[in-house]
């Protein structure tokens, strides 16, 4: 595996709920070409985080994986061979990918809350799911993806059967109106008041949390953290960026490329 950039080991891509599907209509196409260009991008940053969604549906069978995302896959290929690390955090819809991404980029299994130093900053990255709200449908899907049970029963199923059910709860993916918009944020604040009285265990440490799920993008301090929720690419083409401890949130196509190096 190629070493990571060192001259740029102070700067961090984030990226979430891109949604990918297996067989892209032209809207999508141009917003898969746009994460493409984003990889390119991130060939020169050192840290490329992968915050869940990224495809809109994964499984891993025994005998064969699904065709599809290879324009995709092989963007991060490139990533991975200009020396950035790569991160990948599962999302509801691509947990699955988490041991195929290990093994094709070198990615850590990622438990759905862990710490990453990087940018300046210990970020803690977690998709999201389940934070702040959580419904009947999604919440059983939910389980099936992430335990172990879940996952046997996936298996038993038809790949049409599961893919089907996937694209349902596809259609639950969407920006955030104005008033989920603040409700999101307002149950956010909350969380995050919360976290900041916990103190100890593994978790402790952190002073920025990155997560992805709501599609709609925003920041909330409390004592001295930050929890930053990025726009789902999906929606807006939206990222976060992490230089030298300074976090931005950008859109890819209405924003200027960001400077990357150090001191920037």
């Amino acid at each position: 595996m190629a070493s990571m950039n060192s001259s740029h080991a102070s700067s961090a891509i984030f990226v979430a709920d891109s949604h990918f599907h297996l067989q892209p209509d032209a809207a999508e196409t141009r917003r898969r070409d746009r994460f493409v260009e984003l990889c390119a991008l991130a060939q020169s940053a050192g840290h490329l985080v992968l915050l869940g969604d990224i495809f809109d549906f994964w499984f891993d069978y025994r005998h064969f994986r699904l065709r599809g995302y290879e324009e995709v896959l092989q963007a991060l290929d490139r990533v991975r061979a200009a020396g950035t690390n790569l991160h990948f955090v599962g999302g509801n819809h691509d947990i699955w990918a988490a041991t195929y991404m290990q093994e094709r980029y070198g990615c850590e299994i990622r438990p759905p809350h862990s710490l990453l130093s990087a940018g300046g900053r210990t970020v803690h990255l977690c998709h999201g799911d389940g934070l702040f709200k959580l419904d009947w449908a999604y919440g059983a899907f939910r389980t099936m993806v992430r335990a172990r049970a879940g996952i046997a029963l996936a298996k038993s199923l038809h790949p049409e059967i599961l893919f089907a059910l996937s694209t349902w709860l596809s259609g639950r993916s969407r920006c955030a109106t104005r008033d989920e918009a603040q409700v999101i944020e307002s149950r956010a604040a909350a969380w995050l008041a919360r976290s900041a009285q916990a103190t100890g265990g593994d978790m402790a440490g952190w002073d920025l949390m990155v997560i992805g799920h709501v599609h709609h993008g925003f920041s909330v301090r409390s004592d001295g953290r930050t929890l930053a929720a990025l726009p789902g690419w999906l929606d807006t083409l939206g990222y976060g960026v992490l230089v030298d401890g300074h976090w931005r949130q950008l859109d890819f196509d209405r924003d200027p490329a960001p400077d990357l190096s150090p001191g920037a």
